[in-house]
Order: C-alpha cells, then structure tokens, then sequence
C-alpha cells in the first residue's frame, strides 16, 4: 500500500476502554494479521488478537502517555521479545512492538472504526480454536513492506 494520498490517507481514532489513552492513525495499515498464539490469545482473553502495522509515523499518541505501561513478552514464537504496551488504568492492551522504531502494530480492536479493514492472513493459524472455522480473510493479496 504505497504512499497515502486521497482516501487512503483517512485520519481515524482509537483510544483504551476507559479512554484515558487516545491516539490516531493515517490512514490504512500496511499489514492486518489475525494472531492465533498463545501469547495474544492470553493478552486479549480471546481466541485471537487482530493486530494493524502501520509505519511508526502514521501512529500518533492524542492522550495518556502518562498511563502507558509496558510489558516486555519474551514468549514468543521467535524467541525475540515483544513490547505490549496497555493502560494502566483499564488494562486494555493498546500497541505492541519488537525493539525497532520502524513500525507500530496497534491492536485493532482499540479503533473506533475499522469495519473496512479486511484481515490478509493469520499467524500461527495451527493454534486456532478448534471452534474457530473461518476468518474471512481477503484472498490474493501480498504485502509491500
């Protein structure tokens, strides 16, 4: 998804459950992943956690730094651990991120508005619910990093 231009370019909010932290982000992500781990099946209390990427410059913090916490993950699948980055107030985990500044994955259940946004592939799809059948995920598409 090159550069962002016209619609592409569309500003949307997302914030915490308490609203405490508040944060926007322009315009789509490069990369919507359904995760099945262990780890974001545990951090959400779900089966999955939906996770958009989006170039660190196009995630912009509004409101609440002062309650952003900070969890280091060293269980993941990699072996490389991942920052979960939650209120502190309410506890909803908000962004996440490896030790890079390139990126932001936000966690696309915080966004007031995402409908749009279609999930492009699953990770870890071996570690989904054994009553979790289909995704709807967008068919035919690669990522341009």
């Amino acid at each position: 998804m090159g550069p962002r231009t016209g619609s592409e370019a569309k500003m949307r909010y997302g914030s915490c459950l308490c609203q405490a932290i508040k944060y926007k982000v322009t315009g789509p992500p490069f990369m919507l992943v359904v995760c099945h781990c262990d780890n974001c099946q545990k951090a959400t209390g779900s089966a999955f956690m939906t996770n958009a990427f989006f170039k660190a410059k196009y995630v912009v913090l509004l409101k609440g730094e002062e309650h952003i916490k900070q969890y280091k993950d060293p269980g993941t699948r990699s072996g490389n651990p991942i920052f979960r980055s939650f209120c502190s107030q309410c506890g909803s985990c908000i962004f996440l991120g490896g030790g890079g500044r390139e990126y932001k994955m936000v966690a696309a259940g915080t966004l007031d508005d995402s409908s749009d946004w279609v999930p492009r592939m699953e990770n870890l799809p071996e570690y989904r619910r054994t009553w979790l059948h289909d995704i709807g995920l967008q068919p035919n598409f690669r990522y341009k990093l």
